[in-house]
């Protein structure tokens, strides 16, 4: 409660100049409003800090829609042009240039996102580098039938196929 009554009067004395008088309870809520949009202001802006927040805030970012520079980033690490990135996000080249101009992506295409880059550090965490994972992803492998990781990203069955063939790997089981 003490830092809530400095909060108000360092509201008041820095607002105090203001016409308009406020009562304690207006100015509470805009206080409060303020703080809550402070905190909810914490944009992402690079895959590393995506893949570094805790659950809680991860969550908030996806639901509130990540940047779509975030898909930009990610194509350019994967070293794959914007239309292949519009694929593995399930979208249309079209759609995807809107994102990008708009500069957000919507619940279901953060997510998805999130989900490509997660696999994405899985790969450099287990291969032990960012070129080893980007040459895992766009090569054939045994393990797939000779298709690319990258081709069995754009399901989610393809996904949860690929993040076991990397446990296997991490395991030391020829995959």
């Amino acid at each position: 409660m003490m830092q809530s009554a400095q909060l108000f009067h360092a509201f008041v004395h820095h607002s105090f100049k203001l016409v308009v008088a406020l009562d304690r309870w207006t100015i509470w809520r805009i206080l409060t409003d303020r703080m809550a949009n402070g905190i909810a202001d914490k944009s992402v802006e690079t895959l590393t800090q995506l893949d570094e927040l805790p659950q809680a805030e991860l969550i908030e970012a996806i639901t509130n829609g990540l940047p779509a520079s975030l898909a930009r980033e990610f194509a350019h690490k994967l070293e794959v042009t914007l239309e292949d990135m519009a694929g593995l996000l399930r979208l249309n080249p079209r759609t995807f240039q809107r994102r990008l101009d708009e500069g957000l992506l919507s619940l279901s295409e953060s997510e998805r996102l999130w989900e490509l880059s997660r696999l994405f550090y899985r790969a450099v965490d287990v291969l032990e580098s960012e070129p080893g994972a980007v040459h895992w992803f766009k090569n054939p492998i045994q393990a797939l039938g000779w298709a690319t990781p990258l081709a069995y990203a754009r399901t989610a069955v393809g996904l949860r196929e690929l993040d076991n063939i990397l446990g296997r790997i991490e395991h030391g089981v020829y995959s």
